[in-house]
């Protein structure tokens, strides 16, 4: 069975849903494909034949390159997006069914910051994946700077947030960043083969650990984090010097050179 969206391409076959983001060419996380994941949310949740989600990019090259740069400029200016990032990702980390993030590609910024959020990750052997925002001369926004510490721990995760460098498949697996590796041309065929494990399971039982858990280790304070501390932090950035250098050098493609303002 297919279903309709602008930005998404959506299957469901034996209770798994697999959703594939469909926004060419890096699959930039802007305003309509937020959208289409917001509703693709609203319709697997009262689909009782809706047992396991699998996200993924298209393509072989990018899961997701993160937010799309051409809105930051709105943003800059006060503009508020209707379709809220931390609050799409927050209702994936809270969703009562089985999510599994496959990266069949490399996810950088708000694209690793989408992973982040499902319950499990897969990832091709030859993807890469970090939190770049540092060399824009601004922070991750969507809950990298909450999430991934609390997934590797906050040394090894500063190291990667503060200098922006990239992190290997075989690391991110080392780490505990990733459950499995896949070779590249597999990881979205292995990832469905597991999520059909797990929705051959007890729907009910499964959404009551999923809820144990997070209420357990993330729900008492992750809502302050993010939208609180994280959401205070990239407020004040948005307005520096820096981050419009760093943005407008991006979309360039040359070396920002920040000023410390």
């Amino acid at each position: 069975m297919a279903y309709e969206f602008e930005k998404l391409q959506v299957t469901l076959e034996n209770g798994v849903l697999t959703v594939l983001l469909n926004n060419p060419p890096a699959n930039a996380l802007g305003q309509p494909l937020l959208r289409d994941i917001e509703a693709m949310l609203d319709m697997a949740e009262t689909d009782d034949n809706v047992r396991v989600l699998v996200l993924a990019g298209s393509g072989d090259k990018l899961f997701s390159a993160g937010a799309d740069i051409g809105e930051f400029a709105g943003l800059q200016s006060g503009t508020i997006p209707k379709y809220n990032g931390n609050k799409i990702f927050r209702r994936i980390e809270t969703f009562p069914k089985i999510v599994i993030a496959a990266l069949q590609g490399s996810a950088f910024g708000g694209g690793l910051e989408l992973s982040l959020c499902c319950h499990m990750r897969i990832m091709s052997e030859k993807a890469v994946c970090g939190l770049p925002e540092v060399k824009l001369g601004f922070m991750p926004g969507w809950g990298g700077t909450q999430r991934l510490p609390r997934i590797i721990g906050s040394a090894r995760a500063l190291e990667y947030i503060l200098s922006g460098d990239f992190i290997s498949a075989k690391k991110a697996h080392k780490m505990g960043l990733v459950n499995r590796l896949a070779e590249d041309d597999e990881v979205i065929s292995e990832a469905q083969k597991w999520a059909a494990k797990l929705a051959a399971g007890a729907p009910v039982a499964q959404r009551e650990i999923l809820k144990a858990v997070y209420d357990g280790l993330i729900e008492k304070e992750i809502e302050k984090a993010v939208v609180e501390i994280e959401g205070r932090g990239t407020a004040a950035l948005l307005t520096t010097e820096d981050f419009k250098e760093g943005a407008k050098a991006f979309l360039e493609k040359r070396k920002a050179e920040f000023i410390g303002k």
